[in-house]
């Protein structure tokens, strides 16, 4: 069985990305213009790691979203195997609090308010 290319998405804006080359330091997302070459679109960035790398010959990279000429990077791949953590974290936390992820923001201070008091009620 034949093993599909990985598949890629920007850090930023999540947009799919496809490249026939190597990505160089300065190439940059053609949606949201951020840099491809940068540790959050690298598969050894971890922010709960010491230099929030878990490559431990890479050097300190003071700005993580700049693009940088480290020579460990690696494009992470699309996880196709299961929802994104965050997401699933989010929607369980909503539940808890009885709302939604999609629920708007309120649109005035009054709003906000109202919706906090709601809360506490007794």
């Amino acid at each position: 069985m034949e093993t599909p290319d990985p598949r890629f998405r920007c850090y930023k804006c999540k947009e799919e990305l496809m490249f026939e080359v190597k990505i160089g330091r300065r190439d940059m997302c053609p949606s949201c213009y951020s840099y491809l070459h940068c540790c959050f679109n690298c598969k050894f960035w971890d922010p709960d790691v010491h230099n929030q790398c878990t490559e431990h010959q890479g050097e300190f990279i003071r700005d993580r979203a700049e693009g940088n000429f480290c020579l460990y990077f690696t494009f992470k791949p699309i996880d196709d195997a299961g929802d994104d953590e965050a997401d699933a974290a989010k929607e369980k936390l909503a539940s808890l609090f009885g709302g939604s992820t999609e629920k708007a923001s309120p649109k005035s201070a009054d709003e906000a308010r109202e919706r906090l008091e709601s809360l506490f009620k007794k």
